[in-house]
């Protein structure tokens, strides 16, 4: 019960965060284009299809000289063709300060960002995630490359039944980007720690695929916010609730992860892939919560 409350406090707060509609997209009866990304002689285009009945699909089209030549369509259909762009934050489940195209009220509500990003130095995809539903928020993503006059789906990732929660973020350097794929799950034991696991996604260009990592690994550690460490699990997760207005975006995590002789204890925090994404959520937990001790740690893996 607690567990399913924390996980409509999450959802609340994240439609709350992504701030004031921007652009409004009027309705139409055809096919409506949201978003146009260029990778190289080929166009891919974030679309609401014709609706039929109640349900307009959302996809994403390929295009050569005008004409589309394949279509993908996204897990989750709009109710409308009536689009507002919002801008998503971390709990949004996408990079932040991104556009997301949402669409519907409460249960009819869909929204979706597109993010193109350069996998190798002639090869640009584009990661599209979408985000879902009203009290207990859902996102899938999927990764699609567009090859040969064809869009092929690369990866894809869809949360589970339950208090979930999953992000994608792009990092590398412009010639070559890599995704982390976070994922989480909101734990009803009220004395057990909350599970929050990182993957990092490295493209491969002879076999067109992605390779999966677990994090922290050699080449990439991750950073935790740690945002107090309490005996107990039950412990933190009383002190979240105390400050829930601040403290609900963060997790209860084990602290013998991330130091050993640590058995036991439990930490109010979350994990990034940057440095400096960790030192900004710091900065704001501590602007909205100023007695909170915020410190940056870094979680390398084993040698």
């Amino acid at each position: 019960m607690a567990a399913a409350q924390r996980c409509s406090i999450v959802s609340l707060v994240s439609l709350l965060a992504v701030g004031l509609t921007l652009i409004p997209v009027p309705a139409a009866s055809a096919n409506r284009v949201l978003q146009t990304f260029h990778a190289g002689r080929f166009v891919l285009d974030l679309a609401i299809a014709d609706c039929r009945s109640s349900e307009c699909p959302i996809q994403v089209r390929l295009r050569v000289a005008g004409r589309v030549m394949d279509r993908v369509t996204l897990p989750v259909a709009a109710g409308s063709q009536r689009a507002t762009a919002e801008t998503t934050d971390t709990l949004w489940g996408a990079d932040a300060g991104r556009r997301a195209w949402a669409i519907g009220e409460e249960n009819d509500y869909v929204s979706t960002a597109a993010r193109s990003l350069r996998l190798a130095p002639r090869t640009t995809a584009l990661l599209v995630s979408q985000r879902y539903g009203f009290e207990h928020l859902k996102r899938n993503h999927l990764l699609i490359l567009p090859r040969a006059g064809k869009l092929h789906i690369v990866w894809k990732a869809e949360e589970g039944s339950g208090p979930t929660w999953s992000a994608t973020q792009i990092l590398g350097s412009p010639d070559r980007r890599e995704i982390v794929y976070f994922r989480g799950f909101f734990d009803p034991d009220e004395d057990a720690a909350e599970r929050f696991d990182a993957v990092r996604l490295s493209f491969h260009t002879l076999s067109a695929r992605l390779h999966e990592t677990a994090l922290p690994d050699r080449a990439m550690p991750l950073y935790l916010l740690n945002l107090g460490t309490h005996d107990t699990a039950a412990q933190a997760r009383l002190a979240r609730s105390a400050n829930a207005y601040c403290l609900t975006p963060y997790w209860i995590l084990d602290a013998s992860r991330f130091r050993a002789g640590a058995s036991g204890k439990a930490i109010i925090g979350a994990l990034y892939a940057a440095r400096a994404s960790a030192e900004e959520a710091a900065r704001s937990a501590k602007s909205c919560l100023p007695g909170v001790t915020a410190s940056v740690e870094t979680w390398s893996a084993p040698p």
